[in-house]
């Protein structure tokens, strides 16, 4: 005797409006804090002129997000979202593990170019302590895709040692990693941020050297 196969419960499209709904007015609040912070910074972003920009009450915004800590992370999780998109398309387009490590650092850098604001903001978030005790779903969400852009670093760097193109003596890819993110980083904000002294005393531009910190990065990374 053939036992009934249990019905699935049919779609709720009230419940599924309103999901909806929720969420375009939450990546609403998420696109007036961006432009907020992008008029004042992040020191001087304030929930009345959000609110204002987003044409929500001030009190609906707090109900997204109860504090500035959730809408400093709330931005920081979409633009690691977009770099880490960008990170896999760029190791897609490459088969050795070296290549894909100098895909992300250029990828890295256009992102920085493109999206300064989310560049600027993620390096705020960067330089703040992790770990915190039961994060909110958006102080999860951002640390994972944090997380994530760095595994790929480290899963690069591992397909290399097994493909040849990367030395051996670079060591677990694990705090390699952690080096070449650091050191890539580092190296966007000073050709960002002391042009000026560069053109001034080594007669450099942003773009040269970026070039000449990535030809650096291959040739510590690469075998032979």
């Amino acid at each position: 005797m053939r036992e009934k196969k249990a019905k699935a419960e049919p779609a709720n499209p009230v419940r599924a409006r309103r999901e909806e709904e929720k969420e375009q007015r939450r990546q609403a609040i998420i696109d007036a804090a961006e432009h907020v912070i992008a008029k004042h910074g992040w020191e001087d972003t304030n929930f009345g002129e959000i609110a204002k920009r987003s044409r929500l009450s001030r009190s609906l915004v707090y109900f997204y997000f109860p504090d500035r800590e959730e809408l400093f992370h709330a931005v920081c999780d979409r633009g690691l979202s977009d770099m880490l998109r960008r990170f896999q398309a760029a190791v897609a387009k490459h088969k050795t593990g070296l290549e894909q490590i100098m895909a992300i650092g250029r990828a890295y850098y256009a992102f920085s170019q493109a999206e300064p604001l989310h560049f600027g903001i993620l390096s705020r978030m960067q330089a703040q302590e992790t770990g915190v005790a039961a994060p909110s779903d958006a102080v999860q969400g951002a640390e994972d895709r944090g997380r994530g852009c760095l595994m790929l670093v480290a899963q690069a760097l591992a397909t290399g040692l097994a493909d040849g193109s990367i030395r051996k003596g670079v060591g677990d890819p694990g705090p390699t990693a952690v080096a070449v993110w650091a050191f890539t980083h580092g190296l966007i904000q000073i050709s960002s941020q002391k042009e000026a002294m560069l053109k001034q005393d080594f007669n450099l531009t942003a773009a040269k050297t970026m070039e000449h910190g990535f030809a650096l990065l291959r040739g510590s990374l690469a075998a032979g």
